[in-house]
C-alpha cells in the first residue's frame, strides 16, 4: 500500500476497534480469534473443534449453547477462506445481547485484515472482544523529539504522525547583557553567563529525562534543536546530555520565535528532513489546496456536491476528508414503485432521521412500502468513487491549523482537481 492508502486503511480500522468496543456480552461469550499469516487454515479448524468439545464441560446451558454458536460461526466462515492475508486475520465471534437480559443474545461475526502482521495464534474467551493488538497497531511509533532554546526560554516537546506534543516550556529569568562599562560590566557578564550555564544545565536533564526513555523503548527517530543565535551549539557541546540523546540529534535549525511556537517553526522548517511525517504531508496536502483556491484556478473543488460532482468527471487528483467527518449517506426506497432517494445526514440525525421515514408515504404513488435500505457511512462511500477513477485518498486530521480549517470551513470535504470542470 502506498502511504495514502495506509491512512485511509488506518481510519478504516480505527472506526472498526469504536463498533467493537461496544459490544459486550455476558460471561465468556465473545471470543477473538487471532490467525498469523503462515497458519495453516486446517490446523485452526482443528483448534476450534477441539475447543467445541472442551465447551461442552461449560455447566450453564445458556452460556454452552452460545459459546458452541459463536464457534460454530467461525468454522463455518474459515470454510469460505482459501488462504489466510499477508497480515493475518483477526475474527471476532459472539453472543451480544439484543435486550438487557440474558436470553436475548444474537450471534455476530467480524472479520479484520490488520494493516500489521500478527506473530502469534491467539484465542481469546471474555465477555467483550481482544482489540488490545488492533489498538496498538493505530499508535505512531516513529518520533521525532524537539528542542527551542535561546538565553530566555526553552521549550521541549515530539512529533508523531501527525501530532505534536509540548511537554514543557521554562523561563531563565536572565536579562539582557549589561551595556555600562567598566567593572559593573564584567560583574554582570560573569553573572549572565553563570546564569545562562545553569540554565542549560537545568534544560539537560529535562531533555535526559524525556527523551531517555523514548531512545531506550527505540522509538526516538532523531533530535532537531531550534533557536536564535548560538546558545543551542552550547546547549550541545556542554556536555550534559545522555550520549544516547547526543547520538539522535540530527540538525540545528534557526529561528525567530521561542515557547511552544518555537517548537512548531522547527517542524516546518525542518520539513524536508520529517518527510515522513503525517503532520507535514498534511501541511503540504491543505496548503496546495488553498493556494490553489486563493489564486481562483479552477483545480479545487469544497463540499459535497461539488466533490461528487468532480469525482464523476473523473476530475480528482487528491480526494481530501476530514478524520472527523461524521455524516452516513442513506437511501430510501418504494419496494412498489422503486422510487429511490439518497441524502446525507449527520450521525446525530439518524435516528431522528428514520422516525420521520417510518411515518412517511412514497411521493410518487403514496405507498407506505417506504423505507430506509441502506446507510453507508460517507468517508468509504466517496472513497470508493476515488478508487474508481484512480484518485489518492487523503485523510487529514484536525492537529493542524490547515486540518481544523477543512473540517470547519469547508465541511471536511475537498478536492484537489487534475484539471478545471467549468
Amino acid at each position: 500500500m502506498n502511504e495514502q492508502e495506509k491512512t485511509y486503511q488506518r481510519y478504516l480500522l480505527k472506526k472498526q476497534i469504536d463498533f467493537l468496543k461496544n459490544k459486550k456480552g455476558y460471561h465468556t461469550e465473545l471470543i477473538t480469534l487471532m490467525i498469523p499469516p503462515d497458519k495453516k487454515i486446517s490446523d485452526v479448524t482443528n483448534y476450534l473443534k477441539n475447543e467445541i468439545n472442551e465447551s461442552s464441560n461449560i455447566k450453564s446451558k445458556l452460556t454452552r449453547k452460545n459459546v458452541i454458536d459463536s464457534i460454530t460461526s467461525l468454522l463455518q466462515k474459515l470454510k469460505t477462506i482459501k488462504k489466510i492475508p499477508e497480515n493475518g486475520l483477526i475474527m471476532f465471534s459472539g453472543a451480544i445481547p439484543q435486550g438487557n437480559t440474558a436470553g436475548t443474545e444474537k450471534n455476530e461475526l467480524y472479520m479484520i485484515e490488520p494493516i500489521e502482521p500478527i506473530s502469534t495464534f491467539k484465542y481469546y474467551c471474555s465477555s467483550e472482544f481482544y482489540i488490545q493488538p488492533l489498538e496498538e497497531m493505530m499508535t505512531e511509533k516513529a518520533t521525532y523529539g524537539i528542542i527551542v532554546i535561546d538565553n530566555k526560554d526553552f521549550a521541549i516537546g515530539w512529533v508523531r504522525g501527525n501530532h505534536i506534543e509540548v511537554v514543557r516550556t521554562e523561563s531563565s529569568g536572565v536579562s539582557n547583557r549589561h551595556h555600562a562599562g567598566g567593572q559593573s560590566q564584567r560583574r554582570f557578564e560573569r553573572l549572565f553567563d553563570e546564569h545562562v550555564n545553569y540554565f542549560l544545565t537545568e534544560a539537560s536533564e529535562i531533555t535526559n529525562d524525556v527523551f531517555v526513555p523514548m531512545a531506550e523503548e527505540g522509538i526516538l527517530e532523531g533530535i532537531f534543536i531550534g533557536g536564535a543565535g548560538h546558545t543551542k551549539y552550547k546547549f550541545r557541546d556542554k556536555g550534559l546530555l545522555d550520549y544516547r540523546i547526543r547520538d539522535k540529534i540530527v540538525d540545528f535549525v534557526d529561528i525567530g520565535v521561542s515557547g511552544s511556537e518555537g517548537l512548531r517553526a522547527v517542524v516546518i522548517k525542518a520539513g524536508k528532513q520529517m518527510e515522513s511525517l503525517r503532520y507535514m504531508s498534511e501541511k503540504k496536502i491543505m496548503q496546495k489546496f488553498l493556494y490553489n483556491l486563493s489564486r481562483d484556478t479552477g483545480l479545487v473543488a469544497y463540499g459535497e456536491k461539488e466533490v461528487r460532482q468532480a469525482l464523476q468527471h473523473g476530475a480528482v487528483e487528491k480526494l481530501l476528508l476530514s478524520e472527523e467527518l461524521d455524516m452516513s449517506r442513506v437511501t430510501v426506497e418504494c419496494e412498489q414503485c422503486n422510487n429511490m432517494k439518497v441524502k446525507t445526514i449527520k450521525n446525530s440525525e439518524l435516528k431522528e432521521f428514520k422516525d420521520k421515514i417510518e411515518k412517511e408515504s412514497c411521493d410518487e404513488c403514496k405507498s407506505s412500502l417506504y423505507s430506509i435500505t441502506e446507510i453507508k457511512d460517507i468517508v468509504p462511500d466517496l472513497a470508493e468513487m476515488a478508487r474508481n477513477t484512480s484518485a489518492e485518498i487523503e485523510m487529514i486530521s484536525i492537529e493542524t491549523e490547515e486540518g481544523e480549517s477543512l473540517l470547519s470551513t469547508f465541511g471536511g470535504i475537498a478536492a484537489i482537481l487534475r484539471y478545471a470542470i467549468r
